[in-house]
């Protein structure tokens, strides 16, 4: 049976070539995913354990340390230094003098400095250390405001009383908008004189530890190593997040390259009927068929597991180099490639392969010999079947039903997975709506390929299963990519509407809590050209003209609030465009990753169509024998293919849209919701499927119009 093996993988290379790649595709998907997390993994603990290093011990207490306390710590025997950590919220003035604020939001975290640089971990990237009446800012918030060392800000912790001090240094790394100051500058600015915290420096952390909580007695006293770890494992979390979202598109990869495997097997199964009942008449047992289709399916899955994890690993760098440069940042560890991505790429390869193909090889076991060698073409599919309608039916209520229930009560993750049922009802119901579909799919095909387009129209209702499996994998795809594109613009319009709701204005003018516009701002700024009314509600809402550029209402609005140093401007268009831009981010992302489902859909439809040129050589033989020229031929597979993709388009479309919407009234609060379809990019989706069934087409369509009549009909 080796020989046979090997023989038939030599024979059909060109065939499971195609698998192959859906294999690999799927396996790069789920290994890449893993080498970037693990990336991001490292990277974030090498940067807690950057602000950790100096640190031996670190004390924490519900109440606030005294300067007694951290004497008493300096003092002890195997401790080396000791610093105390404390912080406060306050306003900042800019060197115009005017309130910084974030998205509206004044309030700025200061912390304390040690005496000595080298506990502080900061990592400089322009100027010195901070002496008194000299601050450290971040270098994010300094690259946007257009500051440098040298420029003034003022703390302003008491409104009456700023402290002012000068940008000394940027530091890197730290939290956004996060000023440092030396001990005697924050005590002064925001009159806090405790200790949240104490960091030791020592030669051993473990003594150290000891030491220090013996020495302060009902304090939780952690190691450096253990505070590096509750540093990472905040900022963790959201990695893990990251892994679980993309190991989703991942799943739903595999799941698209699983159909097409399978599809592929069946065909071959199908195809070799003769060669399968002459190894039963030769001896053969069912068993050893089982596992010889098990073992192709075993080989094919090994090679495009090593080829796929190649290719994840250019996925887990390119994507780190995504993140970095989106976030103008660095991985600072380099690319992880751990035994256990390795273990799971091959595994997960292997295993959709192998699991794949179990049916066809149980199909091959069924195959009676001398029924076989007699039976010269494959019957014509039943589509329809009581029993399958009646599971897909059922299957279908299942997927209704949880998906209703997490939309209605806001449960996310049982929304989510009513999409395993509602792609099993899939399975089941694909053979028997396919025919109905296809006649209707099949008339853009008519018009545009004619007489070629008049051949494809039976196709689908000959191999109904085949035409369902093969376009099921494309639906995946699809229903993903609209999921996401109903979710993303509903979810953007419901939190512009929200925006509107609370704030039905175009600026609103307000002052840092406990402070008061002057009283004349209100009618400085109604008297603009620009602005059309201006009310006093919580703060100023200003109402700017109809027709007015977005861009010149916002200069003249600044041209008044730029004279009152605490006035804060909320820009409500700016934040509805803020989160427009947001959307288009996660599109790009999402549609980047989709990117991978769709390549493998394109494999099964190429796949299959190439499966079925060979099928069916003696058909074609036979129709160029009557006259059917090359360009017809070609134009009937062109127009199998875009029916095939149409058919997918429209059904992914359908519950992409059901699903997106669902996900929508699962996530936010129903009152916010407002559903909002993006008719034009649901548009591009339909066609851009047409143009990949036509694309899968080409090769597979080249391929039959080589074929001699001749040859053809001569083909056994």
């Amino acid at each position: 049976m080796r020989n046979v093996l090997l023989s038939g993988l030599r024979a059909r290379r060109t065939r499971l070539l195609l698998t192959a790649l859906a294999v690999a595709l799927g396996v790069a998907f789920v290994s890449g995913t893993l080498i970037l997390t693990d990336t991001m993994t490292a990277s974030l603990y090498q940067e807690a354990a950057r602000d950790a290093k100096p640190v031996a011990a670190r004390a924490t207490a519900g109440g606030r340390f005294t300067d007694d306390d951290l004497a008493r710590v300096a003092a002890l025997p195997g401790v080396t230094d000791a610093a105390g950590e404390a912080a406060a919220e306050s306003l900042v003035l800019d060197p115009d003098g005017r309130v910084v604020s974030v998205l509206g939001a004044t309030a700025t975290m200061i912390r304390a400095l040690p005496d000595r640089p080298e506990l502080s971990a900061l990592r400089l990237t322009a100027g010195t250390f901070p002496g008194p009446g000299e601050a450290v800012v971040d270098s994010a918030t300094a690259a946007e405001r257009g500051w440098k060392p040298g420029d003034s800000l003022s703390l302003a912790t008491n409104p009456d009383k700023p402290h002012p001090v000068r940008i000394s240094a940027l530091a890197e790394g730290v939290p956004y908008f996060t000023v440092f100051v030396p001990v005697s500058d924050f005590r002064a600015a925001t009159g806090v004189t405790g200790w949240g915290a104490i960091r030791v420096a020592g030669p051993d952390q473990r003594a150290a530890a000891d030491t220090v909580a013996d020495a302060l007695p009902g304090a939780e006293v952690i190691t450096g190593a253990e505070y590096a770890d509750r540093l990472a494992g905040a900022q963790v979390g959201s990695v893990t997040m990251m892994r679980a979202g993309l190991l989703g598109f991942a799943l739903v990869a595999l799941v698209v390259a699983a159909m097409v495997i399978h599809n592929t097997f069946a065909i071959l199964v199908a195809q070799r009927e003769r060669e399968l009942a002459l190894l039963r008449l030769a001896g053969a047992l069912r068993g050893q068929l089982f596992r010889l289709v098990l073992a192709e399916a075993a080989i094919v899955g090994g090679l495009a597991s090593a080829a796929g994890l190649g290719l994840g690993l250019l996925a887990g760098q390119l994507g780190a180099t995504g993140l970095t440069m989106i976030g103008n940042g660095q991985m600072t560890a380099s690319t992880q490639v751990t035994p256990l991505t390795v273990l799971l790429g091959a595994l997960t390869g292997v295993g959709v392969t192998v699991l794949a193909a179990i049916g066809p090889a149980r199909s091959a076991t069924r195959l009676a010999p001398i029924a076989a060698l007699r039976r010269p073409d494959a019957p014509v599919e039943a589509a329809t079947s009581r029993r399958r309608a009646l599971a897909g039916a059922l299957l279908a209520l299942v997927a209704a039903a949880m998906v209703s229930a997490g939309a209605l009560g806001n449960t996310v993750v049982l929304a989510a997975a009513g999409a395993a049922p509602a792609m099993l009802a899939l399975v089941a119901l694909g053979p028997v709506l396919v025919v109905p579909a296809w006649r209707l799919a099949v008339r853009p095909a008519l018009l545009l390929f004619g007489s070629g387009g008049r051949l494809a129209a039976r196709s689908g209702e000959r191999q109904p299963r085949r035409a369902a499996a093969t376009a099921l994998a494309l639906t995946v795809g699809i229903t993903v990519v609209t999921t996401f594109l109903v979710g993303a613009q509903s979810l953007a319009t419901s939190s512009t509407a929200e925006l509107q709701r609370r704030f039905p204005t175009d600026f609103v003018v307000a002052a840092p809590d406990g402070r008061r516009l002057p009283a004349d701002l209100a009618g400085r700024l109604a008297a603009l050209p620009e602005v059309q009314r201006v009310e006093e509600r919580e703060g100023l809402w200003v109402f700017t003209e109809d027709g007015v550029d977005a861009a010149a209402a916002r200069g003249a609005v600044a041209s008044v609030t730029d004279t009152v140093p605490l006035a804060v401007v909320t820009d409500v268009q700016s934040r509805a465009e803020q989160i427009g831009r947001t959307v288009d981010m996660l599109l790009a992302v999402v549609g980047t990753l989709v990117v991978f489902s769709v390549l493998i859909s394109v494999a099964g439809i190429t796949n299959t169509l190439t499966l079925s040129v060979l099928e069916r050589t003696r058909e074609f033989g036979l129709l160029r024998a009557l006259g059917l020229s090359r360009r017809q031929l070609r134009a009937s597979l062109l127009a199998e293919g875009m029916t095939l993709a149409l058919i997918a388009a429209v059904t992914g479309v359908v519950l992409g849209i059901a699903f997106g919407v669902a996900g929508v009234y699962a996530s936010i609060p129903h009152a916010w919701v407002a559903v909002s379809l993006p008719y034009p990019r649901i548009g591009l989706v339909v066609l851009g499927a047409a143009v990949i069934g036509l694309l899968a087409a080409v090769l597979p369509a080249r391929r039959a119009a080589r074929v001699a009549p001749i040859a053809a009909l001569a083909d056994e």
